[in-house]
């Protein structure tokens, strides 16, 4: 074959393997480079798990003699005021005046609730709230006076495990039974300075215990050093409320069903958050979007149509619309 009919056989061949790696290889590889996503509908949850404890407005009752009870209320029996809880028959006749004497078994009890427990004299509830046998000693520690106070360093290395006083004899001065407004109580937890922003106050939240799952709004963000402190208010009925005093919960402040985008396709323009979808000729072009919440990796928007802070109508995203990936 001669060199030059040889070298025009090698120059089609090289031409025809670019003319293919133009067509076939370079639009899927600068596709790649510069991707794209369809919007689709979803599921967007952002939720926090955090060691919370309970905190409620509750009132320790001590025997006021040394006695047998009948007590009339049973566990997270609802009590209105004035209601007859027990009956106390005396052990001994001379031993009818109020004190604190207290036996051995009690003593822990004693020495953390001090005068904050009241004297039962008349066997009548001087207050309305939820009955209960359980008591742990820091019921007039863990107050909500006291939420703002309190650190978290501290009340970890204080708080126990509640315990049953339930029984029928009881000695002059140690604690019989508690009654707790069930009417507000509050959940305090201490959050990471990147998490808080999520945490605005009077928002609605859903808090999944061990149990069960109540509705809860935030009452209070506190500054706390490294950490923000957040109080949950709630009067939800939960089973173990009076049982329990700290538990790991599940924090959700957004459990959404609707049109979701990447992050990674949002960009702001003219200071507007938007995206660049593709229209029918191919080219991309900016839409405004309303986003609705977001977990860091992909946010929930407003489909079709949205009104702007003046009332006006700005049309925007909807699904299975195709939109660019790092438009910058």
């Amino acid at each position: 074959m001669p060199k030059l009919k040889k070298k025009t056989v090698i120059i089609f061949i090289l031409a025809v393997i670019l003319l293919y790696v133009i067509v076939e290889v370079i639009p899927p590889l600068t596709g790649a480079l510069a991707s794209t996503e369809v919007l689709e509908y979803g599921k967007l949850k952002v939720s926090d798990v955090e060691d919370c404890w309970i905190v409620r407005d509750e009132t320790v009752y001590k025997a006021p003699e040394t006695g047998t009870m009948k007590i009339y209320a049973g566990e997270s029996t609802l009590i209105k005021r004035g209601s007859r809880i027990l009956d106390l028959t005396p052990k001994n006749s001379d031993s009818k005046t109020i004190g604190s004497e207290g036996s051995s078994a009690y003593k822990g009890f004693r020495n953390r609730l001090g005068d904050a427990m009241v004297a039962e004299k008349d066997g009548k509830s001087d207050r309305k709230g939820l009955f209960s046998f359980y008591v742990d000693g820091y019921e007039a520690y863990l107050t909500p006076g006291r939420i703002k106070k309190l650190t978290e360093s501290e009340i970890k290395s204080v708080t126990k495990k509640p315990e049953s006083l339930e029984r029928t004899d009881a000695t002059k001065g140690d604690p019989i039974f508690k009654i707790a407004d069930n009417s507000a109580w509050y959940l305090v937890c201490w959050i990471d300075e990147e998490k808080i922003a999520r945490f605005e106050k009077n928002k609605q939240v859903s808090v999944r215990l061990p149990g069960g799952t109540i509705e809860a709004k935030v009452d209070q963000v506190n500054e706390a050093g490294r950490k923000w402190q957040l109080v949950l208010k709630t009067n939800r009925y939960y089973k173990n409320f009076m049982k329990n005093r700290s538990f790991e919960a599940e924090i959700v402040t957004t459990d959404l069903e609707g049109l979701l985008i990447s992050n990674d396709c949002l960009v702001m323009k003219d200071k507007k958050t938007g995206c660049y979808v593709k229209d029918r000729t191919g080219e991309y072009r900016f839409k405004e979007v309303q986003t609705l919440a977001t977990d860091g990796e992909k946010t929930m928007v407003t489909e079709t149509q949205f009104f702007d802070e003046k009332g006006n109508p700005v049309m925007t995203v909807k699904a299975y619309d195709e939109v660019k990936k790092d438009p910058d």
